[in-house]
């Protein structure tokens, strides 16, 4: 069973192992969250290069070496993306030791949520059971067209005791 979950990363250590096109997608999107994101990869792709100079809301720093179990400690969510599945199972357990939050191919103990943005809302979708971003992200995709349409009212509403 998943449960969906907002979590605020504004500021908070994410370690993002893995610097290829997975890892930096998500570096990416952590850091336009604000998250402080560490990319680790022994030899990172020039996306990643490129990425970790680019101004954004959070921060990522680069480091170019192997990922050991020490990185992971003060960090608040860990993604493993190194694309070599016994390296990403370890990142996870050391996780799991450690009760910090893994997304690990969607089956650690976090997912990634597929999202969109439209007037100050997050409509996020996540598959139950076993992963299936691709629908997940199709599902989304409809949903965001759905909500442009005008078919649904989106208009701010707050309860009464709250108008000032």
């Amino acid at each position: 069973m998943t449960t969906l979950l907002g979590v605020d990363l504004v500021g908070r250590r994410v370690v993002v192992a893995g610097a290829g096109s997975v890892g930096t997608r998500r570096a990416a999107g952590l850091a336009a969250e604000g998250a402080h994101v560490v990319l680790v990869d022994p030899t990172p792709s020039p996306a990643a290069r490129e990425l970790a100079g680019a101004p954004s809301p959070g921060r990522i720093d680069l480091v170019a070496r192997t990922l050991t179990e020490t990185d992971l400690d003060t960090a608040w969510l860990v993604v493993a993306a190194t694309a070599v599945p016994h390296v990403d199972a370890a990142v996870a357990l050391w996780c799991e030791e450690r009760r910090i939050w893994c997304v690990h191919g969607g089956s650690g103990s976090a997912r990634t949520v597929a999202t969109t943005r439209l007037d100050g809302l997050v409509v996020g979708v996540v598959s139950d059971g076993e992963p299936d971003p691709r629908r997940a992200a199709g599902v989304r995709d409809a949903l965001a067209r759905h909500l442009v349409s005008g078919a649904v009212d989106l208009r701010r509403r707050r309860p009464e005791a709250d108008r000032g």
